[in-house]
């Protein structure tokens, strides 16, 4: 009977679905069978999404194609229910990156950003993944860390015939490309995302950065000396490149004998991209850092054109707010490589060697000009050089069994180590400030608590992960019924080194300190003036830790066991369940060079958690399909959000500063969702979900000295999240829709999403804040949730609605599509407000762009006689030519443009070539 179900379905779905139609043989009606009269629901949805018995969305190599989309970030973007920040980290449902996880084959990435314990994914081609998994409930099999949802990269499998492929793309940036734009000389490998040395960190630095034998007295001229490296200091104009890129991908496979196949893959890619923002920053101020403009025993330092620096401010409204216009041209150059071997032993066994290595570079040259709304007579001028290098590499080694012999027993298990690197050497700021006209000493910087004419920083990020796991999956009969059963054990070993060391430099009171003015910035830091004491070192340090606390140490270390099963309760019905067992210790130690004891600040979180998960799945007609699950779930907080040092983020310029007393949030996880499938990849769905969150991790605004804002994290005491998603997908065939013998083998692609939702944090509670002292480190300061918060706010990162549109007409006859996407979310918190000390600092709100985009491509024969096999395409990007606004409000009613810049349309061309 089997057999002829088996064939039966071939007929109806063709063979390719026939695996999938057995897992639906146990939802046949079995008592139609007497009657000669087959009933099968859901056996025409062989798709992975509608066979998980999680609530999920998937994305295939095809829809890669179809976007265009070159980095998985904004593939993952056109998912319903997801939205992505910085174009590098996903918010799911309303919850940011910290509320979700990413793995690649089941294993954890290592992450380069400092701020984040994620790895960023705008680091991940599409090219090198077979495809996604976006899990939107969760699985005990899964790491406990999923407020959100779990993002499972794939990489590709072992092929089963020989392929090469070669593309080469160049694209213009009309805001960028052909036109005039920022740099500096910086190495001779900068191209290739590489420092050759020209920022290497001076050898008497290195022993003050690590308390070698130094003497300041002596060797201090010497030190000065080695930061006199023209190519690092000095900013130029010169007309921008158009973007370019290079990928490569083979593979194939050979048996080596009639039960062994052995196969790989390799890609690689090259691109280097520009970018030049043009934009304003308004950052809200309790008081000017900026010297006293009646102070005249302040020499000047020279008689520069003001005109050709300065810019003209509105100044209408925004009192108490820094002004700053700015200009940056940032060249992105990403070199990543992926090498997989694979061994195929019989029909039963797998193993698999994957190796991967991502790495992007960014070089920003940036001028920034600033004046102080309630007396535009005070301006400041800056300059920043930056190179920062981002590098994550991981090995690992996986297999997959089944054991015949033992009742189908199904062993998966992986081992991963891998390392990130985030390095920015010799990171260049200097700053020169105007009375009127006249620029004076001493230099100053508006928003921010330094007050010196130059500062050169290195920092460095090291991150090491060690991921091991198996799963056991056991199919046993109860009765007619199959059951799965399955249990394994996961481990997760985390550990970050990090450090700032931040020079400073200034000028002296010297009047003969005249001699400088008009100088250049590699005149100002050649060895002349730098020997003499006209300019040098501030205040003869040798190493000035504007970070009090510029080392951290942090770990994780995670031991978890699950068991669970998938079981039918009735013909229809089908129960997913489980519980997950986890022991988490999480410990940060942060600590100043100058006096590690006295201001070490040790962190430790050692919390145990039961974590069950339940989801049920009906199938009443057809297919038709609803299902419904409950879960509880955890978020750590990440390892710079529990660091009290402040630390500078490159991005927005904006400091931050760690919380040590963050504790880890808990959630209460609903979701029901009905589903509706047409055919294999179309469908209609729309779902509901519910959270409730305890100790949700927030970050919020604050103020320093003179009165500077800087980012720092909280614990709200409560919150919820809740809201529905929308989903439609469907082809349909033009000529039945219209009478054209034009469009025979033309479909109409059709995909939509919108998910709402809504969330509000309750202030009915005790916050606890972090007060830091440079000489004893961090105290907490507890305080009554609505002397902080705002009762009943958004949570950070949640957009009211999320929108994502496709449509496309495709030919399978040319392999031909066109496609037009649009992706839209709707305005979010980017950083929470703040009440404490009377001073209302209201929350910064981002205003995400409307993006439409068109891509293109179609497939030529016999181009130049080469036959099948080259593919031309064009992807035309921010059709409307949107921009990036970021707001911040305040008590008296108006409204500073936080962070806003222009993004640019993009048009790129691209030929593939395949053999």
């Amino acid at each position: 009977m089997k057999s002829y179900l088996n064939t039966a379905l071939a007929a109806l779905m063709g063979t390719t679905a026939l695996v999938a139609s057995q897992a639906a043989f146990a939802q046949i009606d079995q008592s139609a069978l007497t009657d000669d009269v087959i009933v099968i629901r859901g056996a025409l949805i062989p798709d992975e999404k509608r066979a998980t018995s999680e609530i999920a969305s998937v994305l295939d190599a095809e829809s890669f194609e179809r976007t265009g989309d070159g980095d998985i970030a904004a593939a993952l973007a056109r998912v319903s229910g997801i939205s992505v920040a910085d174009g590098k980290f996903v918010i799911v449902r309303g919850l940011n990156e910290r509320y979700s996880s990413v793995t690649l084959n089941g294993s954890p990435l290592p992450s380069p950003e400092p701020l984040r314990r994620v790895v960023p994914l705008d680091l991940i081609p599409t090219s090198f993944l077979s495809g996604s998994l976006v899990q939107k409930t969760f699985s005990p099999e899964f790491s406990g860390e999923f407020g959100g949802g779990l993002v499972e990269l794939r990489t590709k499998a072992v092929p089963d015939e020989f392929y090469l492929d070669f593309g080469l793309s160049i694209g213009v940036d009309l805001a960028t490309t052909a036109r005039d734009g920022l740099t500096h000389d910086g190495g001779g490998l900068d191209w290739l995302g590489f420092d050759d040395g020209a920022r290497s960190v001076p050898g008497l630095a290195e022993a003050a950065f690590f308390s070698e034998p130094f003497n300041p007295v002596a060797d201090i001229d010497a030190l000065e000396a080695e930061f006199a490296r023209p190519e690092n200091l000095l900013g130029f104009e010169e007309q921008i490149a158009p973007n370019y890129s290079a990928n490569l991908g083979l593979g194939g496979s050979v048996d080596v004998s009639d039960d062994i196949l052995l196969g790989g893959n390799l890609a690689l890619t090259f691109s280097n991209d520009y970018q030049t923002r043009e934009g304003r920053r308004e950052r809200g101020l309790v008081a000017s850092a900026f010297a006293d403009p009646t102070d005249t025993s302040s020499p000047l330092l020279s008689e520069l054109t003001v005109d050709e620096i300065l810019n003209d401010f509105d100044l209408a409204g925004t009192d108490n707010v820094s002004i700053a216009d700015f200009i940056s041209t940032q060249q992105t150059t990403q070199l990543n490589g992926l090498g997989s071997l694979g061994v195929e032993i019989g029909d039963n066994h797998t193993i698999t060697s994957t190796n991967l290595v991502l790495r992007s570079t960014l070089k920003d040259t940036r001028t920034q000009t600033s004046a102080i709304a309630s007396d535009d007579t005070i301006k400041a001028f800056q300059e920043n050089f930056e190179f920062v290098e981002r590098q994550v590499w991981q090995s690992q080694l996986s297999g997959e069994h089944v054991f015949p012999e033992l009742m189908d027993l199904e062993v998966n298990w992986r081992g991963a180590y891998g390392k990130a690197l985030r390095d920015a050497p010799f990171q260049v700021q200097t700053n020169r400030g105007f009375v009127g006209d006249a620029p004076v000493f001493p230099f100053g910087v508006f928003g921010s608590s330094f007050n010196n004419a130059a500062t050169i920083e290195f920092s460095e990020v090291r991150d090491t992960n060690i991921d091991a796991g198996i799963d056991f999956l056991l199919p046993v009969e109860l009765g007619n019924f199959p059951i799965d059963v399955k249990f394994g054990y996961a481990y997760t070993d985390k550990e970050r080194d990090s450090f700032t060391r931040t020079f400073a430099f200034n000028a002296s009171s010297n009047p003969n300190a005249e001699l400088l003015r008009g100088v250049r910035n590699d005149v100002l830091f050649s060895e002349a003036v730098l020997g003499s004491d006209l300019f040098g070192i501030a205040n003869g340090a040798p190493l000035i830790n504007l970070i009090t606390l510029d080392n951290a140490v942090s770990t994780l270390k995670v031991h978890a066991g699950y068991g669970g099963v998938d079981i039918p309760l009735g013909d229809y019905v089908r129960l997913a369940a489980g519980l997950r067992f986890e022991t988490g210790e999480q410990v940060t130690d942060a600590f100043g060079s100058a006096q590690p004891e006295l201001t070490r600040s040790v962190t430790t979180i050692d919390e145990d958690y039961l974590l069950p998960a339940a989801t049920v799945t009906w199938n009443p007609i057809g297919d038709l399909q609803v299902r419904a699950g409950f879960s509880q779930t955890i978020t750590r907080p990440q390892f710079r959000e529990l660091t009290p040092a402040l630390f500078r983020d490159d991005d927005s310029d904006q400091q931050i500063l760690g919380n040590p007393f963050l504790v880890n949030a808990e959630v209460d996880n609903f979701d029901v969702r009905v589903e509706y499938y047409f055919s294999r990849g179309q469908f209609v769905t729309i779902g509901a979900f519910y959270k409730d969150i305890e100790n949700p991790i927030e970050a919020t605004t604050s103020s320093g000295v003179g009165g500077s804002q800087f980012q720092t994290f909280i614990n709200a005491p409560s919150a919820e999240v809740y809201g529905f998603e929308f989903e439609f997908e469907k082809n349909f065939y033009l000529d039945e829709i219209f009478d054209y013998a034009w469009l025979a083998d033309k479909e109409l692609v059709f995909k939509t999403n919108y998910t709402y939702s809504q969330s509000e944090v309750s202030a009915d509670g005790d916050v606890t804040l972090a007060n830091v002292n440079s000489a004893s480190g961090a105290t907490a300061d507890v305080r009554s949730g609505d002397e902080v918060l705002i009762d009943g706010r958004s949570l950070q990162g949640q957009s009211d609605h999320l929108v994502n549109l496709q449509i496309g007409i495709e030919n399978a006859e040319t392999n031909s599509r066109a496609t037009f996407l649009v992706n839209w979310s709707s305005e979010r918190i980017r950083e929470a407000e703040n009440l404490v000390g009377g001073l209302s600092r209201g929350a910064i709100v981002e205003s995400p762009p409307l993006l439409v985009d068109f891509v293109w491509s179609r497939e030529l024969d016999n181009v130049f006689g080469t036959g099948p096999g080259t593919e031309i395409g064009l992807e035309v990007r921010n059709i409307l030519g949107e921009d990036y606004e970021a707001t911040q409000g305040f008590t008296d009613g108006s409204v500073a443009d936080f962070d806003a810049y222009n993004l640019g349309r993009t048009l790129t061309f691209n030929v593939k070539r395949s053999f």
